[in-house]
């Protein structure tokens, strides 16, 4: 019996600057955003005795180190038109939270999903499995 499975998240906040050169409305313009990401985690909980991650799936400190590493340098007081450049086409919450998706997977193979609050209500959000079209 491999145990209990169970999803874990980890919330960030950053704050940065981006703007939609096509849109038809105000984001055509440069303008900032607190963004909110949620990392999801899943796995079965370690029952391992004695082990460091004895009860849990994935360790916070994980999570936390990959954000601080990969993502935060790149977003945190950015225009992240300038920054993501290279890895999005339009900054988009939809194209953001895919790529902050495809950065953890690499790192942590019990990242499952992303969430990315562009405001407080309005949110996207990227699973494996999803794809989005360029």
């Amino acid at each position: 019996m491999r145990g209990i499975h169970a999803k874990v998240g980890k919330q960030f906040t950053f704050h940065a600057a981006h703007q939609l050169p096509n849109h038809d409305g105000q984001c055509r313009n440069l303008h900032g955003h607190t963004y909110q990401v949620e990392v999801i985690a899943a796995g079965h909980i370690s029952t391992e005795e004695g082990s460091p991650r004895e009860g849990m799936v994935i360790d916070f400190g994980e999570i936390k180190e990959v954000y601080k590493e990969h993502i935060e340098p790149l977003v945190e007081h950015q225009n992240l038109n300038e920054t993501l450049s290279d890895v999005v086409t339009v900054t988009t919450a939809e194209n953001i939270a895919h790529w902050i998706l495809k950065v953890f997977q690499r790192e942590l193979r019990q990242v499952i999903g992303v969430r990315v609050w562009e405001t407080p209500t309005s949110w996207v959000e990227v699973r494996n499995g999803d794809t989005l079209r360029s």
